[in-house]
């Protein structure tokens, strides 16, 4: 997988007449390397690939990255003066992720200014299209997170407050060999609901009320991010209604998700769902986006998302309505595109859940 990975980027580095391409970004040199640090660099050229790291990785990557060249830097000199020897002319940067301040240090007192060529996103459209390897790792992630929400809800009664269902979700998270939460876990009771990325507090779980579970664990450097809303008791009828209105529009949208479909007529599908029962201006959120490494990743299911969708990509479907004063309800999970369909890597049922 790693090589075929290099291949491709390499490919556009040469298409976009490069010498080499930085990459600094976590994400990326994970993507690249496979390797986690918080200080490692890649330098690819179309014949090397280089991996700069510190004494703190270095004696790991060397026994890991058999296939690189693996660079010792102590020093932000050490780092120009490999870009100066190695990077040629033309060498492309993270100008997405490079700060200023950085960009200044890294030019000063050298030519690499003359030399650098700024890129946003360069590996969003590589990234968005998963291999085998990658969608294993993501459905096993999923598949925990899965089972991490049955057990919430045949435990549900035995936590008093939002912070206690969080603090098992990382419980669980740990005991199936997650890395930890890919984001901070939302648990949001009753009028909480409504605010889409609520921050959990240590508000008791009410009664006769909607809990919204939003929630997701890496596992293997991969994310995964899946929602459900369940009731507490009994709740106003207006609330089940929401709930059947969510579903459907969630079933709407991921049956016409297919290699060449745009991402926003996936959007739209959602939308018109809500639109019709009147709660347009209550759907107030994308109906997705893609996942991997990153919780959030390119492609993006919205409104104006011109993107085709392509086989291999991995997205979220999460319409949700969003009442002040009553509550909110959404629904997500995560997807598989395929040439001819979906598959819905999320297990959990949609249906209602009352407890």
């Amino acid at each position: 997988m790693a090589n075929l990975k290099i291949k491709r980027v390499i490919k556009k580095i040469k298409k976009q007449e490069l010498t080499s391409f930085f990459f600094k970004s976590f994400s990326n040199v994970f993507y690249l390397t496979n390797f986690s640090s918080t200080n490692g660099y890649v330098l690819l050229t179309e014949r090397k690939r280089y991996f700069l790291t510190d004494n703190r990785y270095y004696l790991g990557a060397k026994r890991k990255l058999k296939d690189w060249e693996v660079v010792l830097i102590q020093s932000l000199k050490d780092i120009k003066d490999n870009l100066i020897a190695l990077g040629g002319n033309r060498i492309g940067f993270e100008k997405d992720v490079i700060t200023l301040a950085y960009y200044e240090e890294l030019v000063k007192d050298t030519d690499l200014d003359k030399r650098f060529i700024g890129f946003s996103g360069f590996l969003d459209d590589i990234r968005a299209i998963k291999s085998e390897e990658e969608i294993n790792i993501i459905k096993k992630a999923v598949k925990k997170t899965d089972e991490i929400f049955s057990y919430l809800v045949k435990n549900i009664k035995s936590f008093k407050t939002e912070l206690d269902v969080r603090r098992e979700i990382i419980n669980q998270i740990f005991l199936k060999e997650g890395e930890g939460e890919s984001f901070p876990a939302i648990v949001a009771s009753g009028e909480n609901s409504a605010i889409p990325h609520y921050q959990t507090s240590a508000t008791e779980i009410k009664k006769d009320a909607s809990l919204l579970i939003d929630m997701g664990m890496k596992y293997k450097g991969y994310c995964s991010d899946f929602t459900r809303t369940i009731f507490i008791g009994d709740v106003p009828q207006k609330l089940i209604d929401i709930y059947k209105i969510v579903m459907e529009a969630n079933l709407e949208a991921t049956s016409i998700v297919k290699e060449g479909v745009l991402a926003k007529d996936v959007d739209l599908a959602a939308r018109k769902v809500i639109e019709k029962y009147g709660y347009k201006d209550y759907f107030i959120h994308s109906t997705g986006h893609g996942i991997g490494i990153d919780i959030h990743e390119y492609p993006r299911i919205s409104h104006n998302s011109e993107t085709v969708l392509k086989k291999g990509m991995v997205f979220t479907i999460e319409p949700g309505i969003y009442i002040e004063g009553l509550g909110g309800v959404r629904l997500e999970n995560i997807v598989l595109c395929k040439k001819e369909g979906v598959e819905v890597l999320t297990k959990t049922p949609l249906d209602l859940i009352t407890v």
